[in-house]
Parts: C-alpha cells; structure tokens; sequence
C-alpha cells in the first residue's frame, strides 16, 4: 500500500510528505477496504489518532480530509472518537464571543 499525502504545516509553507506502508492486502481486503479506499483509510484515522491525542484541531482534521465540521463529526461519531471540548475551550469561546461582542451580560 502506498500512501501519498500526509500533510504537515511548517511555518507558512505546506509540505507533503510521502510514506510508504506494508501490510499484507488480505488485512484490508478482510475489513472490506480495497486498494482504492486504502489510502483515505490509514490518512483518516492517522488523523483521527492525532485528534484523540489532542494534537490537532477538529477543523484542521476536517480541513485536511477536505470535509466540513459537520462531515467530520460523524465520521468521528462512527469511529467512536469523542469531540475534545472542555472548560478550556468553553472559555476561549466565550472570551472570543464577548471581545465579538457576541455576548451580553445577561446571558453570561
């Protein structure tokens, strides 16, 4: 199996890094994965794995399976991945949302 894109952002430049993987193909073939999917399959949960660990963002998850937020949640929802969001984020949220201006006193 060849795999062709694992991206990798470096400063404001976009590398693309190539790896190569071998497995035996019944593997794949048994989980019902043939030659065509491989590739989507090891980037998707390459990134999934990344997510779990928290070191990429659901939006950049998102961006580099060239889905949407929406797309991404079921897709984290049929691998059973949890959406990594706390208090930490509950604050950044509301922070950015009152320097919107998004928020008002009473709904705080």
């Amino acid at each position: 199996m060849y795999i062709k894109q694992i991206m990798v952002k470096m400063g404001a430049e976009l590398k693309i890094i190539t790896t190569e993987i071998h497995l035996p193909s019944d593997i794949l073939y048994s989980q019902g994965i043939g030659k065509d999917r491989a590739e989507y399959f090891v980037k998707k949960n390459f990134l999934l794995e990344l997510y779990r660990e928290g070191k990429i963002s659901l939006g950049k998850m998102a961006e580099l399976l060239e889905m949407n937020l929406f797309e991404m949640l079921g897709i984290m929802k049929d691998s059973n991945v949890p959406f990594n969001y706390g208090v930490p984020e509950l604050k950044e949220d509301i922070e950015t949302a009152n320097r919107l201006g998004l928020l008002d006193e009473d709904s705080q």
